[in-house]
């Protein structure tokens, strides 16, 4: 037991898996909170997530796709006044998405949002310099926290969601702190470095935008119900899609192996990873949906998530296939052609939510999500059939990474 323990804190990957199974623990614990409450809770931390999502300008990705000699080398006071403009930027974003919302608390939305910003900012440059296990063991143990908090609050029997978002706060806040004191140093030296004379900010926008497209396409629809449908609806609606999404495991692995096959035959390979990735993701959704039906007879106000999870199964299909699809499209030069489809579909994402939540409620919202996600399956799909086969093998594409950290409900 001991081993094996040892071996996960000695493992990044391991630490990255723990640090989702402690948000996923903090979801189930917010069910203690009557609905209204929990909606509550969820718009707000819902608020600051998208803001940093948006604002963060995708900052890992960057430069991690810069390399190490970027950050050593090259960039200096300019480039470090950008990546710390991503503090301002995602507060000032949460306080429109929470207005937007009309259940978040804004204040709370805006300090966790920057935050949330602050710490990932020298993340991004503890992950440039290769520091992955240290990134991830501090990611991991600070999402212990607010579980660890929600429990306890529980047992003092708060139901209060202030005091839930007060404890919310409180670990992004020691998070930021934390990651500055560890990976801060090297940001530092960046104030006594001459700008270089390009900061490619253009890849930076490039790099961003398609990540920014697929938040609004996974998000929107909970900041629509929060503002036309109030925070009961958005309860039960934000727990059926949290535990869906956990369905979608298999494609995030997939999808990067497959971003880094550049070997003979990947074509071949490509159609097994996705069908081994398809059917984890359908045996995932059967367990969640019994997750889902245990949760509605032992809570109150919860019985409807098993509907809203029926409906959301085949979105976690699609999401799975669009995945592994626009993964190989990456592989083959086109990020461009991934950027674009995001964007269109975001655009009808923002659309369709909107006219959707005010007369049909979580159901109609599940249903448009459904829809979506397989029209950008679809394109995908067919953009990659009328793509050009690669000639000579480029160097491994960079997976995208999620900058969006801290512990949401």
């Amino acid at each position: 037991m001991i081993a094996a323990l040892r071996r996960a804190v000695a493992s990044a990957t391991l630490m990255y898996v723990g640090a989702l199974a402690m948000s996923g623990v903090a979801i189930l614990l917010s069910i203690a909170l009557p609905p209204a409450e929990r909606g509550l809770l969820v718009a707000t931390t819902a608020s600051a997530t998208i803001g940093v999502a948006v604002g963060g300008l995708s900052l890992e990705t960057f430069l991690l796709a810069q390399g190490r000699r970027w950050l050593d080398e090259l960039a200096g006071r300019r480039s470090l006044l950008v990546y710390l403009a991503t503090v301002p930027l995602t507060a000032a974003l949460a306080r429109v998405f929470a207005h937007y919302s009309e259940e978040a608390r804004p204040g709370l939305a805006v300090a966790g949002a920057a935050c949330i910003a602050a710490s990932n900012v020298p993340a991004a440059a503890g992950l440039t310099l290769g520091g992955f296990l240290s990134v991830y063991r501090y990611r991991a143990a600070f999402a212990a926290v607010a579980p660890a908090l929600y429990a306890a609050l529980i047992l003092a029997g708060v139901d209060d969601a202030d005091r839930w978002l007060a404890a919310w706060l409180g670990c992004q806040a020691l998070m930021a702190v934390a990651f500055w004191a560890r990976h801060g140093r090297p940001l530092v030296r960046l104030l006594r470095r001459a700008a270089p004379p390009r900061e490619r900010l253009a890849r930076l926008g490039l790099t961003h935008t398609g990540a920014v497209a697929q938040v609004f396409t996974y998000r929107f629809d909970q900041l629509a119900l929060a503002r036309h449908q109030g925070p009961d609806v958005l309860a039960v609606y934000s727990l059926a899609v949290a535990a869906i999404e956990f369905t979608q495991a298999g494609a995030v692995v997939a999808a990067q192996r497959t971003l880094g096959d550049h070997e003979t035959g990947s074509d071949r390979r490509l159609a097994g990873l996705l069908r081994r990735a398809v059917w984890l993701s359908a045996g995932m959704g059967v367990l969640v949906l019994a997750g889902l039906a245990a949760i509605g007879v032992l809570t109150d106000g919860y019985a409807a998530a098993l509907l809203i999870g029926l409906i959301l199964v085949p979105r976690s299909i699609a999401v799975t296939i669009g995945k592994v699809l626009g993964a190989r499209l990456v592989n083959l030069g086109g990020e461009r052609a991934t950027a674009v489809i995001a964007v269109g579909t975001a655009l009808a994402a923002i659309v369709g939510y909107s006219l959707t939540a005010p007369a049909y409620g979580a159901v109609g919202v599940a249903a448009v999500s459904v829809a979506l996600f397989a029209a950008h399956s679809t394109v995908t799909a067919v953009t990659l059939g009328s793509w050009p086969a690669r000639q000579d093998a480029p160097a491994p594409a960079s997976p995208a990474r999620n900058s969006e950290v801290g512990s949401s409900a």
